[in-house]
């Protein structure tokens, strides 16, 4: 009896603790960052992974409104593929992708570069037998790529900000 009370004790406090995380945000942390962060002009990026990056950049900075533009974001984004997958001399159809983005904040006054970085992303794809399947994977795989990696360079920048707020 005592250890089923037990249990149920710590399920619950356990339940209770990772309620409590769920609702903290980065951005939360301090409001100057979220009004820095919105002061962020991005830059276009070619391509429709860089359109999807750009939207999905612009989706997450630009949250409280737009105020004037106090800083540039220029990114790049590249996909490399490669086969992953051999078993004794057997050949695969499973293909491992490797997006990057490299990316560079300037002061939009002075022209002077705060961050610069990059982040990646790999996907494994190819599990479908059809061609078509295959393609379409392929082409998912991309923009779930792209979005993630808009989110990983915003939270690249709200680290920065936080960082940075007294200098």
């Amino acid at each position: 009896m005592l250890w089923c009370n037990l249990k149920t004790g710590f399920f619950l406090a356990m339940l209770v603790m990772l309620a409590g995380c769920s609702g903290v945000s980065i951005g939360a942390l301090d409001s100057r960052v979220d009004k820095e962060i919105s002061s962020v002009f991005v830059i276009d990026t070619g391509g429709r992974a860089g359109q999807l990056h750009n939207r999905a950049l612009r989706r997450t900075l630009y949250v409280k409104g737009v105020p004037s533009p106090a800083y540039d974001l220029t990114s790049t984004i590249s996909v490399s593929s490669s086969r992953t997958l051999s078993v004794s001399a057997a050949t695969s159809t499973f293909k491992k992708m490797t997006m990057t983005a490299v990316f560079t904040l300037k002061k939009r006054d002075s022209g002077e570069v705060l961050l610069s970085g990059q982040v990646t992303a790999d996907s494994t794809l190819g599990t479908v037998s059809s061609l078509f399947g295959q393609d379409q994977s392929e082409a998912h795989a991309r923009d779930r790529m792209a979005k993630l990696l808009a989110q990983r360079v915003v939270q690249q920048l709200q680290l920065y900000f936080l960082k940075n707020l007294d200098a």
